[in-house]
Order: structure tokens, then sequence, then C-alpha cells
């Protein structure tokens, strides 16, 4: 077999490239095409003197998700070469949400068809006409009412009393929007050429049957459509979220792991096999190419991860939204795929080639959903305010993808969320929300009542300005500056005056005094623990933890003071760590 990649045909000029790609057998062009990405596969199916073959023949899960990257605007040549099923499937899950139809979708598509090509509207209208007779009276309805012309009524009489547009003078149309009467004229008209049975019943279907009747019929139709693809509906998709009984991955019927040939190749079709870099996950893959268990893998694989795309009600306009569920698809399996080796004792490998794919995902969101748990049970113990407020925003943004409807890690590196891949992400995330809880405690105690020190502050005359600028650690920093300058535990701005002084009693004299170069602030930390001993015993942390918290908050202050000349007056507007009153 020829192996031509996708980045190297298209760096070829184009009559070159054009000749190489039609020296490739169909099959061999048609994996070129698949392994492209998304929105370079026109340029490759155009340079096919197959190019008809190749769409006809293309998965219509690819064929949707490759004019969506390219832009359906952009992808009329494709759409000219689709055949009338593969539409129909675009349309299925473009044109509804849940069980209700898209107005706006119907009309962006049907100018698209007419830009296509007359004979493109013709096969579809065709196909339906032996298909789906609820379709075309349902996504009329948003746009047309119909009035018929009495028996009795002349065809002058009609013309006076009922709307305008005819092309009986029978049947008598009212356009809801002019604007649109262009197109849906267009249409009606092109109904009627192709079949002037099928305009007399799509217009009767309007006028006799009632409308949520005719919806509900056209729902059905398009679920039993979408599922012949192997693509539920939103309601059947949120399967993929169920609860696994007992915690329990199930075991297929007992497949042979050997390899039956090294030129088996695992479907194109698969996105999520090249999308994402997980190393548990990918060390299955590669030890089940060429097996006959891959087949059945790739299988449930897509299955799963078109459950993912409806449950989400992913936005089907945006190609990295999809690309993002396809990620996602990677992402709960190799995380599934890990914590069951560790309760298994059993290699990816053997997992992933006995295991049900859907109950490998399930796994893995249940033990997400634990960790989602914690949070949620944190926000409702009214120790942390519902806005999060006085959270450091690492803290917060954590918090945050734990709270959403399906949880979700904070990715520091790319600022946005994206699905647990691993137990280790999981590890960091319960942590966080362990040292959150912590703090909780302690805070609840040092700023009871919680909103009077907000009131009491003249922020306007702060280094911060607002309350919600400032965070927990800053506040118990502030709250320990004042006890050693006062020895009073509040929680007050500290005078800016005073900022030289808090700096020689807590890195200066102490270090002189204890001597200590290993751990400049140990002395500071232990009489701090000493001061809040009485709100500790409240609290309930150990001494040893709420060391640990006090030197989180010290040392950014430690950092900022260290390098300054000791004869250096500090100025408060350049202290970020504890609250200044300039």
């Amino acid at each position: 077999m020829t192996i031509v990649k996708p980045d190297s045909l298209l760096t070829l000029p184009g009559a070159e490239a054009e000749a190489v790609m039609n020296k490739l057998s169909l099959a061999e062009q048609a994996s070129v095409v698949l392994m492209a990405p998304w929105e370079r596969r026109q340029e490759i199916i155009i340079l096919s003197r197959n190019a008809r073959a190749l769409v006809e023949g293309m998965p219509v899960e690819e064929l949707f998700w490759t004019i969506k990257a390219i832009g359906p605007q952009d992808a009329v040549h494709i759409l000219s070469l689709a055949v009338a099923e593969q539409l129909q499937f675009m349309f299925d899950l473009d044109w509804w949400h849940k069980a209700e139809l898209r107005p706006e979708k119907i009309v962006a598509w049907i100018l698209l068809l007419f830009e296509a090509g007359e004979e493109t509207v013709a096969s579809w209208l065709q196909w339906l006409m032996t298909k789906d007779e609820t379709l075309l009276p349902a996504i009329l309805r948003p746009f047309i009412l119909v009035y018929k012309r009495p028996d009795d009524m002349d065809i002058q009489e009609a013309r006076d009393e009922l709307p305008p547009f005819t092309l009986d003078d029978v049947y008598f149309l009212s356009f809801k929007k002019e604007a649109l009467q262009p197109i849906w004229s267009r249409f009606i008209t092109k109904i009627l050429e192709m079949s002037p049975g099928l305009y007399r019943d799509v217009l009767e279907t309007m006028l006799l049957e009632d409308a949520t009747e005719n919806l509900e019929k056209a729902f059905r139709w398009r679920r039993s459509r979408i599922g012949d693809h192997g693509i539920p509906d939103y309601y059947d998709a949120l399967d993929i979220y169920a609860p696994l009984e007992g915690d329990q991955i199930r075991e297929v019927k007992a497949i042979p792991l050997d390899r039956v040939g090294l030129d088996t190749l695992v479907p194109a079709f698969v996105p999520s096999l090249y999308l994402g870099d997980y190393p548990v996950l990918r060390t299955a893959i590669e030890g089940l190419l060429g097996t006959r268990a891959m087949e059945r893998i790739v299988h449930e694989w897509v299955g799963a991860a078109n459950k993912l795309l409806m449950a989400d009600e992913v936005d089907l306009d945006d190609p990295g939204a999809l690309r993002n569920c396809l990620f996602r698809v990677s992402a709960l399996l190799n995380l599934g795929l890990e914590a069951a080796t560790r309760t298994k004792n059993r290699s990816p490998r053997e997992i992933l080639g006995s295991s049900v794919i859907e109950d490998i995902i399930r796994f893995a969101n249940a033990m997400t959903r634990r960790l989602a748990s914690k949070a949620h049970g944190l926000l409702s113990s009214d120790q942390i305010s519902s806005d999060l407020a006085y959270l450091p925003d690492s803290w917060e943004a954590v918090l945050r993808g734990l709270l959403k409807r399906r949880p979700m890690l904070w990715d520091s590196d790319t600022n946005g969320y994206r699905s647990f891949s691993n137990m280790a992400e999981l590890s960091m995330a319960e942590d966080l929300v362990s040292n959150i809880g912590e703090w909780a405690c302690l805070m609840a105690h040092i700023l009871s009542p919680y909103n009077r020190w907000v009131q009491e502050i003249p922020w306007g005359s702060t280094n911060f300005g607002r309350p919600d600028e400032v965070t927990w650690p800053q506040i118990l920093l502030t709250v320990l500056a004042q006890e050693t300058l006062t020895g009073e535990l509040k929680v007050y701005p500290v005078p800016e005056g005073k900022l030289s002084l808090l700096r020689r009693i807590w890195f200066l004299d102490r270090l002189t005094l204890t001597g200590e170069k290993e751990d400049p602030l140990s002395e500071t930390v232990r009489l701090s623990g000493k001061a809040l001993q009485s709100v500790n015993e409240q609290a309930g942390l150990t001494d040893t933890r709420l060391s640990e918290i006090i030197r989180e908050s010290l040392t950014p202050l430690y950092e900022e003071w260290k390098d300054l000349p000791e004869d250096v007056e500090i100025d408060g507007r350049f202290v970020s760590a504890l609250i200044v009153g300039l």
C-alpha cells in the first residue's frame, strides 16, 4: 500500500500534487483524505479525478465535521458532490436542538443547497419523497402560512382576499418574513417542478395536521435516522454519564488479542486516536494495533464520542469545540484506563481490549464526580461565599472547574479548562480542595462576622482599592501584622509608616536573634502560630498545618523585601502581600 501523508501532498505544486494523488487507488486516496486535518480536506479532494466518489464514500460524521471546519459557505463544492443521505445526516444534526427545530439553521442550509446547484436540491427532495413525508411540512411551518381557495370562490375573488403568492391558484402562501420570501418561493417552486403530488401533500399536511403532531413525527424519523449512524439524540446520549453499577467495568465477550496481520490499520475515522498525547491510552492502542479487538474498540469509541457530542450540546459550528470533545473522549479513556489498571492489576492493553469502552469513560466520570462532590460540599458549608470571593485566582479557577456541570480541570498553561486525563491531575485538584477547606475553617473564625471588616476598611486609601482584589493569604498576613504591631487580631490596613518596623521585627531582628540561615521564616512562623492558637482551637487544624498556612502567607512578603537594603524605607504602594493604609 502506498503511503502519502497529507501535509507532504499539500506542499507540492498543484499539478504535481494532482499527479501524485491520482496515482493512488481510490482506497488510498480516501485514507489520505481522512488523515488530513478537517479544514484541509477539500484541498485534497479536489485534486482527485474521483472527487465525487471520495465524498460519497466518506463516513457521514467525517463529512459533517469537514464541512463545519472549512465553513459551509466555503464547502459548497463538497456539498455538490454529496449524496442525499449524507446531506440529510447533516441536516438532522444541525437543524435540531433537542426536540425542537432551529429555523435559522434551516434557512442557512437551504440557501447553501441552492448554491450547490439545482441538481443537489432535486436529489435531496427526491430522496425525501420516499424516506420521510413529515420533514418538509415541519421545516416550512416556521416560515410559511398556507391558505386554500374554497371551491365556491372564483379566482379573482381569491386573488383579492387571499395572499398574493400562488403557483396554481389553489394554494395561496403568506411568508412570515418578507426578507425570506425569495428563497422560500424558489424552494416551493422547486417542489412543484419535482412532483405536483409532493407539492400538494406538503401543503395539505400544513393545512390539516396539527403542528405539534407533525413536529413529533418528524423528530421520531430524525431520531431513527441518526440512530442508524450510531448517534443518539440528546436524551439517550445522557447515558454516557450514567453511574456504573458497583463501579464495575463490564467485560465484553472474549476477543483474541493476537495480531491478525501487520497491515491491518486503525480506521482513520477515529480522530481521537491522533488528537492528544495520552500515554496510557496510546500504549494500550499501540499494543492492540492489528488485533481483532481493534474493530470493536473503534466502533465503541466512535459511539462514545457521538454520545459526548450530543450530551454536552457541543456547538457544531465551532470546529474547536468539536476537537475538544474528541480530546475529552481520549482524556477520559486515559484516566479510566490508568485508574482501572490500579484496581484490576491488569495492563492497559488487556483492559482496553476486553472492556466496554463507555464503561471506562463512566469509570473516569465517577472519579471526577466524587471530586466535584467535595467541591460542592465545600461551597455549601457557608465557609466560602457563593461568588468564591477572596480565593487566590488559581484556587478559584480550579474550584470553578470542579463546580461546572461537567467537572473540568483548569489548565494554567493554556489558560482554559479541559478534561481530567490522569490520576496525578485528580490528586492535585483533590489536594487543592482539601487545602481550601482547611483555609476556609481558619478564615471563618478570623473573619467572623464575615463581612463586617469589609465595611470598616477605607478601601480607597489602601493599596488594593476594592475588597474583591484581596485574597485569604493577604488577609491572614494583615491580621498577623496587626497582632505583631498592636497585639490585636484584626483585619485592618497596616499603616504605611509601620512597614519598615514590621520588616525589622519579622525578617531582620528575629533572623539575627535565631541565627537561622536555612529557614529565615521559622521564628516568625512559630510566634504567629502561637498568636493564632485560640483561633486554631476553633478551626481544628493541626499545629503543623497551621504553620504551613502561615508560611504560605509570609513567603511572598519575604520575597518582596529580602533584597532591599536595611536602611530603605518601604513604600506601601509596592507591597502586594498585605493590606496597607496609604
